[in-house]
């Protein structure tokens, strides 16, 4: 295994591969980065490696850099050679945060601290403060896992994701030029506390009633800080709520603000026990503090978290989710749609070498980061994991609405669009004209879980998420005992 890494030599994350016998390279930059993978990618012999490719993980210095890879890739010349997984150590702690893998004890509450079932009335609410790489990190990751089945009941129960930073404008058009397909097909609203009047201001989404919303998650952009009277307010009334799960997150680049206001929050936040992520490298004085009953509910959390465990893991679960579809996508229309009974392993290796780019990796590693919210959401947790063998057929059936939600924020985040109504005309005319248009990054089924269509195969493309689902007790177990 080969890690390539900017800007982090003393990072425990390398100490420990570096220890374990792993390759590590360091670089000045991201450039430097992918100059170094593109020349041991040429110089790499498969013949000589039984056709294996070379398991290489990048830590880059920037967001942006990771941004590309995801929606756009890398060369065919290296994907064929290199099986990379790329991440920040932004993106990496934000996983350590909020992902639960088999194998994998995190030491922090989830968002879904009570599972979220059909029925409940209940919400997550992240409330994140300070703009930030980690900030982005956070609300990204955050945006790719929480997804509940009570959207499907009613749409006005979506996730929300609210950054109060006292700079808020350039973070907020930082995402939603970033993420220009999300934000415009999402409820988002800004509000800025510096006016003497202020005033919110509400993004609807861009096919509001002419289409069914169709993404679970909403935003919220408020320019503030922590000790504006209306944010405390807000935050005191929000920890009271028994509507919403709230976890706060601060994330400023300044760690000892960071701690100072987490001690300084309403009090109704630490009454209500509601979960405080704190952003330290330096957590033993928080965690002594903290230890007193009041402040029990802080969590520090630093870089000491990170660890390419989880991008391990987290590979290992995505090419069983690639397994799974690839089974699904065989099927001829008139065949039961159904799980694979075992996961042959010769081909799991074979059909992730052909899944071609990066950007389709990582729709596979985007579902199998949200494996443990769907079972939470039927009552299950990592600790039975290993005796769970099937899912009902309602559960099935809920969470396969679940997994188009999760999947339609997947792909507006990867750069994909819907169609537009001629676009769609066009499709309907031609159904090869579906992957034609996909290839630009325009996708037919970007729509709401009950107008989804037939593809080219004849299957309603509402089966793929349906047997993903089927699958997730094979894939969660199989991980286990590998």
């Amino acid at each position: 295994m080969l890690i390539i890494a900017a800007n982090i030599k003393n990072s425990s994350l390398v100490a420990r591969e570096r220890a374990a016998g792993e390759l590590v390279y360091f670089e000045d930059n991201d450039n430097d980065i992918v100059k170094r993978l593109g020349v041991i990618a040429s110089s790499y012999d498969l013949t000589a490696h039984n056709s294996q490719r070379l398991e290489c993980y990048l830590v880059f210095n920037d967001s942006t850099s990771l941004w590309l890879l995801q929606t756009i890739g890398l060369t065919k010349e290296i994907v064929e050679k290199v099986d990379v997984f790329a991440t920040t150590m932004e993106d990496l702690l934000a996983k350590a945060v909020f992902l639960k893998l088999p194998n994998c004890q995190s030491p922090l509450p989830p968002l879904d601290r009570m599972p979220i079932t059909y029925n409940s009335e209940s919400t997550v609410h992240l409330v994140i403060i300070g703009f930030s790489s980690l900030s982005e990190s956070l609300a990204i990751n955050a945006s790719l896992v929480a997804h509940y089945p009570n959207y499907c009941r009613d749409v006005k129960l979506r996730t929300r994701i609210t950054i109060i930073d006292v700079n808020i404008y350039d973070g907020k058009d930082k995402l939603t030029q970033r993420y220009v397909h999300l934000f415009d097909n999402s409820y988002y609203r800004t509000i800025d506390l510096s006016d003497a009047n202020p005033q919110c201001v509400l993004h609807r989404p861009k096919y509001e009633h002419k289409r069914k919303d169709f993404v679970d998650i909403e935003w919220e952009f408020v320019n503030g800080n922590v000790r504006n009277e209306a944010v405390r307010q807000k935050l005191a009334e929000w920890s009271t709520d028994v509507s919403q799960q709230l976890t706060i997150a601060i994330c400023h680049n300044d760690q000892e603000n960071n701690y100072t206001e987490a001690f300084s929050l309403p009090l109704d936040v630490y009454n209500n026990n509601v979960p405080i992520l704190c952003y330290s490298d330096q957590s033993d004085i928080i965690r002594m503090t903290s230890a007193e009953s009041t402040y029990s509910s802080i969590h520090p959390f630093g870089r000491n978290l990170c660890d390419i465990r989880i991008l391990r893991i987290l590979k290992h679960l995505a090419q069983r989710v690639n397994y799974v579809y690839n089974h699904c996508f065989s099927l001829a229309p008139c065949d039961p749609i159904t799980a694979p009974s075992i996961i042959d392993e010769e081909k799991l290796d074979m059909q992730w070498r052909n899944v071609g780019s990066l950007p389709k990796q990582y729709s596979n590693i985007f579902n199998a980061m949200t494996l443990a919210t769907k079972m939470h959401s039927i009552g299950h947790t990592s600790d039975d994991w290993q005796e769970y063998y099937a899912l009902t057929l309602d559960e099935i059936k809920i969470l396969t609405e679940v997994e188009h939600n999760r999947w339609n924020v997947e792909e507006l985040i990867l750069g994909y669009r819907p169609t537009t109504d001629e676009e769609q005309k066009l499709i309907e005319n031609d159904i090869a004209q579906k992957k034609v248009l996909r290839n630009k990054k325009i996708h037919y089924d970007l729509r709401a879980f009950d107008d989804l269509r037939s593809d080219s195969t004849g299957k309603n493309v509402n089966v793929y998420d349906m047997a993903l689902t089927q699958g997730i007790p094979l894939i969660i177990k199989s991980c286990i005992s590998d």
